[in-house]
């Protein structure tokens, strides 16, 4: 186990994390421009790793069930995080999880204790997460779904302690605790695709803009795609959207491949949704001058080779979606189960626009804001139907 908490790295952290939640994409008093600020709360990781199926519905988690008050424990809990093969400042769905669990123990000083083990390989991801659940840590949180089956084995396993999946599943057979003590935190990927449809139909130029996913039968990548379409279509009705689907969450060159047959047809907007896969079709938008639209994270920070060409990012708030969840059970509010975190809960939005700021014009931006704002209270629907469910 790797506790790194000096007091100064850990000052450093908490004022990302207090900015990064105070300035997604949500409105305050006046709607906050979606991609106007210099922080975002987001997650990588998540359209690379994502389960084949996954439970639909699911309420949003709103706020902690403190109600606002701060918690306060007469003991503190133990709570482990098992990161994804990475780092935890790997400045994107690792470091964002942790940065949540660290946000949680900041809220609530007398109710955490927190630690993490930095995963090096996926066959470690059982071994690590039971160092934390067979030294009876409270809670056990496991970032990303390939994760997910060990988090429902220790489950099962160790029935007394609580065990968060973020942005993922136990599957079939490893899932028979997790109506009790699990948690899935989700995120409302077909509201971010809106948002980044929207945003591409109010940039282009020729008209036509084009979308690279990963797999299909992934239905995060599925409402990522439809939402973008959708979005872009609602902008603009007369707008060609050119769309593909990959083999691979693991192969640049094939979104290369992919971008530039969209770019060679006169596209001038590439969104990619398709982890490594859609990296490549991101690098490919810049290579041929055009722009771009990343997704997860903010992936100007961590994908520089397309900083030259990225507008924003549709991005996910897994810091404030873990905070939640920890503040929740410290409250003594654990609800077991499935938890999507959406545009009303700030759980989606759009990242800063960074060297493209220019580009978003006022009535550009106060359309994104009406937007947001619009998937938020329910005035605006994103009708997206994945696997025959409208979203």
């Amino acid at each position: 186990m790797h506790k790194k908490h000096s007091p100064l790295s850990l000052m450093l952290v908490l004022a990302l994390v207090a900015v990064a939640c105070n300035q997604v994409g949500a409105p305050t008093g006046q709607p906050s421009a979606p991609g106007a600020t210099d922080a975002q709360a987001s997650t990588p990781g998540g359209t690379d790793s994502q389960p084949s199926a996954e439970p639909s519905g699911g309420a949003p988690s709103g706020p902690p069930a403190s109600g606002g008050e701060a918690v306060t424990c007469e003991t503190p809990l133990r709570v482990g995080l098992v990161t994804d093969v990475g780092r935890v400042n790997d400045k994107g769905f690792n470091q964002s999880a942790y940065e949540g669990m660290l946000a949680a123990e900041e809220a609530a000083p007398t109710c955490f204790e927190t630690d993490f083990i930095e995963t090096t390989s996926q066959s470690d991801y059982a071994r690590n997460i039971a160092e934390f659940a067979e030294n009876d840590y409270d809670v056990v949180i496991g970032v990303g779904f390939l994760l997910g089956d060990s988090l429902g084995d220790a489950g099962m396993e160790f029935p007394e302690g609580k065990f968060i999946s973020v942005d993922g599943v136990p599957g079939e057979g490893h899932d028979e605790s997790w109506a009790t003590n699990g948690e899935s935190l989700f995120f409302a990927e077909d509201q971010a695709g809106y948002l980044a449809g929207v945003l591409a139909a109010s940039i282009t130029e020729s008209d036509v803009i084009g979308v690279v996913g990963g797999l299909l039968v992934v239905p995060p990548v599925e409402r990522f795609v439809e939402g973008y379409i959708n979005g872009a279509k609602a902008t603009n009705p007369d707008i060609e959207v050119k769309f593909t689907y990959t083999s691979s969450f693991v192969e640049p060159e094939q979104g290369k491949a992919a971008a530039q047959q969209m770019i060679d047809e006169d596209a001038d907007v590439i969104f990619a949704a398709g982890g490594l896969t859609g990296t490549g079709a991101l690098i490919a938008a810049c290579d041929a001058d055009k722009l771009a639209i990343g997704v997860d994270t903010d992936q100007y920070e961590t994908l520089p080779e397309a900083q030259s060409c990225l507008v924003s990012s549709a991005t996910k708030n897994i810091v404030k979606a873990v905070q939640d969840s920890l503040l929740r059970i410290a409250a003594g509010a654990f609800t077991p189960g499935f938890h999507t975190d959406d545009a009303s809960t700030n759980g989606i939005g759009l990242a800063p626009y960074h060297d493209q700021a220019e580009m978003v014009t006022p009535e550009i931006q106060t359309l994104l804001d009406e937007t947001f704002q619009g998937l938020a209270d329910g005035s605006v629907q994103t009708e997206v139907v994945v696997d025959g469910k409208t979203e």
